[in-house]
């Protein structure tokens, strides 16, 4: 035995006495020395003092743990026997004591103790490892059963199993099953180093396998080589030096042999043939099984064939209402479900399993819908005449979808009426309807606004010419009258003429927002922009907020002048919607003109109430809106992110209940424009 005393004695009395008397010790001065002694090499005893185990013992657990291939006994040394000093030893649980000063007698006498014990130990380990190898076995073989049992009448899978399953239970290079084939006994599945030879023919007469067929009997060989029974051509051509051959049997006589070899003399055992016999019992049993599936299935085919035709029409009746965009349902005449199709279910959520005969509308819609469904469906089911009608049934998430439906009676051959319905969902088709009519609104009253601009630039033409004519005659008589008599007119002639001027830049403006031009991006001018969207929207922000101009100098961008007109127009609308009347002074909406690399910044800032995340999460959906019914359509901040992402931009918000919201457009410069210089610092402006 090999002995590792660890211990800061080099010459330690038992490490001594044990060598003595002709034993291999090892003496380590410690844990982590020891430790790795461990690691590279085989002991068989470790020998302890009981001062090391006093403070902490936990390092004699984490070295028996690395020990290899196998726990070590442990040996305890003491130097006093009272119990004090031995309690470490143990609390540690070693295996035998020894208290120095100690006798040759008594170290030999632990020196056997411990190695009858060891003994002992070796043989209980052999003994469990062969009783859990039976058991595993036995576990396999069983296994085997249920999946024999599992693949049912797939022979061609139990053979494989039952070949792959002999072949690792037995330790074999390869497994064959031949079967019997006008006079050869041909290998129809192999595995393992049999599976090269996969169609294999080996004649009956001569060989082992035909041996065991034509007897009916298992043949085994230890060694081909020295085997009358055995063809030696066929089994070096195969590399078998040891064979096992046990026969099949189907209807009381051998078809074929489960084959084992291996490459090495001597490699099988009682115990492996009688695993093979139980392997050949449950591939008799399923060939045999397979025989009656076959009788079986001739007599199936005649059924099989009436069915296919009808299984064929609901298969493809199944597969066209199931990939039909139109949900489809039939139901009994007291409004319950019989059948629908799985665009039906995924409408409503209904699993596959779920039941339809309890269903009715009460269970799928609110109230209403539920009500007005019944009502149609008994008006068909009372006249007998198909219908086409619309109405709205809202999605399990809330949303409302509009439906156009069409009813009709459906007769079973026992005379039974049903209600069978298709549904085609006409929601979007509605919601793009409204668009057309609020384009076509807009579109309208863009062409009135031409024409108003029009017609006002006439007439202001002659007022702007008139009021000219005017100043300059008043300057004319004011020299011949006293000093100061003109000046109120002057001063009213010239608020004439900045009112008319101002008529001139609102019809401008006016005649901007109305153009009709094509979509075409060209170089503009946000700032000209901005300044027109203002005095469009001063009518809306001058009871509530103050405009705050932050403008730096930016370069042209790509675009088109009464696009943009329309969306900055509408945020600052939408801007001073938010605020309250009443307060100007207390309020503002901040406009910020910045350059970012190369795009364009506008920011619109408000102090208004502000949204919830959920609202900003689709504010920009079309027919949102949080304004009441008649107020809003919901597609204005859409079109403005269609107009934006349509030339290349992005438009975003940022919102806080009670803190306001922030949108901000960014627009990528002009191409001629990218060479420009730096902008010139902000200007800040109130007005």
């Amino acid at each position: 035995m090999k002995y590792l005393c660890i211990s800061a004695d080099p010459r330690h009395p038992v490490a001594e006495e044990l060598q003595r008397q002709g034993q291999e010790v090892l003496v380590r001065a410690d844990a982590s020395e020891a430790g790795a002694e461990l690691v590279h090499g085989r002991v068989d005893v470790l020998i302890v003092e009981a001062e090391s185990l006093a403070e902490d013992a936990r390092w004699l657990d984490a070295l028996r743990a690395r020990a290899r291939p196998e726990e070590p006994l442990v040996l305890g040394v003491s130097r006093s026997a009272t119990e004090e000093v031995l309690a470490p030893l143990l609390a540690a649980g070693v295996d035998e004591l020894l208290v120095v000063p100690v006798s040759s007698v008594e170290v030999r006498a632990r020196r056997h103790l411990l190695e009858r014990r060891a003994a002992k130990r070796r043989h209980h380990q052999s003994t469990e490892a062969a009783a859990r190898g039976e058991l595993e076995r036995l576990a396999s073989i069983i296994q085997t059963q249920a999946d024999v049992a599992l693949a049912g009448l797939d022979l061609s899978g139990v053979m494989r199993l039952l070949c792959e399953r002999a072949r690792e239970l037995c330790g074999a290079d390869g497994a064959a099953v031949a079967l019997l084939e006008d006079g050869y006994a041909q290998y129809r599945v192999a595995t393992g180093s049999l599976l090269a030879h996969m169609g294999f023919r080996l004649p009956v007469e001569g060989s082992l396998t035909g041996t065991s067929l034509l007897r009916g009997e298992v043949m085994r060989t230890d060694d081909t080589e020295d085997d009358v029974r055995v063809n030696v051509r066929a089994t070096r051509q195969v590399g078998a030096r040891s064979m096992v051959c046990v026969p099949l049997w189907r209807e009381a006589r051998p078809v074929g042999a489960l084959n084992l070899i291996s490459r090495h003399p001597n490699a099988f055992d009682d115990r492996d043939v009688r695993t093979l016999e139980l392997m050949a019992g449950l591939l008799g049993a399923a060939m045999g099984n397979a025989a009656e599936a076959e009788a079986r299935h001739a007599l199936m085919e005649e059924r099989a064939a009436a069915l296919a035709a009808l299984q064929e029409s609901q298969a493809l009746f199944a597969a066209f209402m199931n990939h039909s965009p139109a949900v489809a349902y039939m139901k009994d005449e007291q409004g319950r479900r019989i059948w629908v199709n799985e665009p039906y279910r995924r409408f409503f959520g209904l699993s596959e399993t779920a039941s339809l005969d309890r269903l009715d509308d009460m269970n799928l819609m609110p109230p209403a819908s539920a009500e007005h469904v019944r009502r149609e469906d008994q008006a068909v089911l009372e006249s007998g005449q198909p219908s086409a009608t619309e109405g709205m049934v809202p999605s399990p998430d809330g949303s409302e979808r509009f439906w156009l439906t069409y009813r009709f009676i459906v007769k079973e051959h026992s005379g039974r009426r049903l209600l069978g319905g298709v549904a085609l969902d006409v929601t979007d088709r509605k919601a793009m309807q409204a668009q057309l009519v609020v384009s076509d609104r807009l579109a309208a009253v863009g062409t009135l606004a031409a024409g108003v601009a029009h017609e006002i630039n006439n007439p202001l033409a002659f007022v702007l010419s008139n009021l000219s004519f005017l100043s300059v005659e008043l300057q004319s008589v004011a020299r011949e009258l006293p000093l100061g008599r003109t000046s109120e007119m002057e001063e009213v002639l010239r608020e004439a003429v900045d009112g008319a001027h101002r008529v001139r830049q609102i019809v401008r403006d006016l005649r901007t927002f109305s153009r009709g031009d094509d979509e075409v991006a060209t170089a503009v001018n946000l700032q000209a922009v901005l300044e027109s969207a203002i005095t469009m929207a001063r009518g809306e922000l001058k009871m509530r907020a103050q405009i705050i101009r932050d403008y730096r100098d930016v370069p042209s961008v790509e675009g088109n002048e009464g696009r943009f007109g329309q969306v900055f127009l509408n945020l600052l609308i939408n801007a001073a919607q938010s605020i309250p009347e009443g307060k100007p002074e207390h309020n503002e909406v901040r406009v910020i003109l910045r350059p970012l690399g190369d795009r364009v910044i506008v920011e619109v800032h408000d102090t208004g109430v502000g949204m919830t995340p959920e609202v900003c999460a689709r504010i920009f959906d079309p027919f949102f809106t949080t304004k009441p019914v008649g107020e809003g359509t919901g597609l204005g901040l859409s079109i403005c992110h269609g107009i934006v992402t349509g030339f290349g931009g992005d438009i975003s918000v940022e919102s806080e209940v009670g803190r306001g919201s922030i949108f901000r457009v960014s627009l990528p410069v002009g191409q001629r424009a990218r060479e420009l210089t730096s902008p010139t610092p902000r200007l800040h402006l109130v007005g």
